[in-house]
């Protein structure tokens, strides 16, 4: 089960690191359509680097046996299967004593990331196939001909990128899924699943998926991606289907939005002193079964681009210690708000990426020292690094960061502070987003704000201290009901008090 503790990472498997030499049939790393050798033993290899991260849960892209030539291109991403029983000889190191794509070879990987643990999050496809290519006409336990594709139109009922789209609505096919499902669950151990192109599938799916896999199996977490950017559309797979969790686009183009492109922070929260107030994006969260339960995120392998890319973009390649603070800001605030962070392999150190499949590099382990940190030659990635590597720590050893309330205790076009508490612990985090440093310090009322239980004015009394924990060297004295904050620009500073 993936839960309010965990910090997720998402690898593009073949693309993350190459630990077996015999299984790189096809590997070409000079097309960036084709295998490049990433597989289960690379990502066990790294097991060290994934705890000096923080990560607690690992999303692995498809393990299905994919086609391996289409127009130059190969299903190196998982998402173009031409067997959904099987898994795909380029991830595993061959045993004699297993069946050639026996399951479990990913049960074995399961296992070894529970041990060091960390839990697994599998991606799945029920929408399509992959091409008719020669790859999946040869093949001989093929599942599906063409009576079972669906010919509808649109962006839900039409095929996706030209894939060939399955019919749900046809009781063979949704079954034959709900119970291909139940076999990966109970034969890996795996603790979640990350279904790919929900909206794209008949809804008739989803009740089946509740009504046998969700009953069976409810410790298993079924995370959506639905690509979207409006609330009310995330929220109805929550609200109908019995979805877990869904990826927080909303936020995640909200963010981006402010924070990259300078949009007002009024955007991502309003201080909802009046009921007529426009809301931010943060103040539209009632319309989710939990708020606290999405997987929020800054980039993946679906959207336009990396998001350091989009920085740099936005500020101009040149100037690239701005866009390290501005990186720096859109992670504070990523592991420090509500929701579970969800972190793309190599947003870390600044991976760059424009358009698929630039957008899937190979990770750059040759930046890294034997500890697992970047050279400090690479000044960018280490002080990337660095930071992450804080802010996952504050958020693990701070529940007010996991559960607590949100509250925004002030913002307006550039300045944005909120308060996350729970159970007496209490963490403050402030941001500037304006390009230049606050010219005095902004004092945040706390006395007599009305949206504050009394419960937690409590705890922030007279003379009550909250500790700089990054971003600060000052800490922070409650002096006549209110704090003073100063901050240099595109800069957040996050501060705590009581565990």
């Amino acid at each position: 089960m993936i839960t309010q503790d965990d910090l997720i990472y998402f690898v593009v498997t073949d693309r993350f690191r190459d630990g077996d030499s015999n299984n790189n049939t096809g590997v070409d790393r000079q097309n960036p359509r084709k295998f490049h050798g990433g597989d289960f033993a690379g990502l066990e290899e790294k097991i060290p680097y994934f705890k000096k991260l923080g990560i607690t849960a690992l999303w692995i892209t498809p393990v299905y046996l994919n086609i391996t030539d289409f127009f130059d291109s190969a299903g190196y991403h998982g998402y173009w299967a031409i067997d959904f029983e099987r898994v795909d000889p380029h991830l595993y190191t061959a045993d004699p004593a297993l069946a050639e794509h026996s399951r479990t070879y990913l049960k074995k990987f399961v296992d070894t990331m529970h041990g060091a643990g960390i839990k697994v999050i599998l991606d799945m496809v029920v929408n399509h196939t992959g091409y008719h290519s020669p790859d999946y006409d040869a093949w001989p336990h093929k599942r599906f001909e063409s009576h079972h594709f669906n010919r509808g139109e649109g962006t839900v009922e039409g095929e996706l990128s030209g894939l060939p789209d399955l019919d749900h609505d046809q009781p063979d096919v949704a079954d034959y899924f709900v119970q291909n499902i139940l076999d990966w669950i109970e034969d890996t151990g795996i603790d979640a699943i990350r279904m790919d192109t929900v909206k794209h599938v008949e809804d008739a799916f989803w009740y089946l998926f509740k009504s046998q896999v969700k009953t069976r199996h409810p410790n298993i977490t079924l995370i959506g991606e639905v690509l979207d950017w409006h609330p009310e559309t995330i929220a109805r797979y929550q609200q109908q289907h019995d979805f877990d969790t869904l990826f927080d686009f909303p936020l995640c183009g909200t963010l981006k939005g402010c924070l990259v492109w300078d949009q007002p922070m009024t955007n991502l929260a309003r201080p909802r002193l009046h009921p007529d107030e426009p809301k931010g994006r943060l103040d539209q969260d009632k319309v989710y079964t939990n708020a606290n339960r999405l997987v929020t995120l800054l980039d993946n392998h679906d959207l336009d681009r990396r998001i350091y890319t989009e920085i740099l973009d936005r500020v101009g390649h040149w100037d690239r210690d701005l866009a390290v603070r501005i990186l720096q800001l859109c992670l504070t605030v990523l592991l420090t708000t509500r929701g579970i962070p969800q972190i793309y392999y190599g947003t870390e150190i600044g991976l760059e990426g424009g358009r698929d499949p630039d957008n899937r590099r190979d990770m750059p382990w040759d930046i890294f020292t034997a500890s697992h940190r970047p050279a400090a030659a690479h000044k960018e990635a280490r002080a990337l690094f660095d930071h992450f590597c804080a802010l996952a720590r504050i958020r693990k050893e701070n529940p007010a960061i996991r559960y607590g309330y949100l509250l925004t205790l002030y913002v307006d076009r550039f300045i944005y502070v909120y308060l996350r508490e729970f159970r007496g612990n209490l963490v403050l985090v402030a941001l500037n987003n304006g390009g230049g440093p606050m010219q005095w310090p902004l004092p945040i009322e706390l006395a007599g704000n009305g949206n504050i239980p009394s419960r937690i004015k409590a705890m922030l009394t007279e003379g009550a201290v909250l500790t700089a924990l990054i971003g600060s060297e000052s800490n922070l004295q409650v002096s006549g009901g209110k704090v003073d904050i100063q901050l240099a620009g595109k800069t957040a500073a996050v501060y705590g008090l009581g565990h």
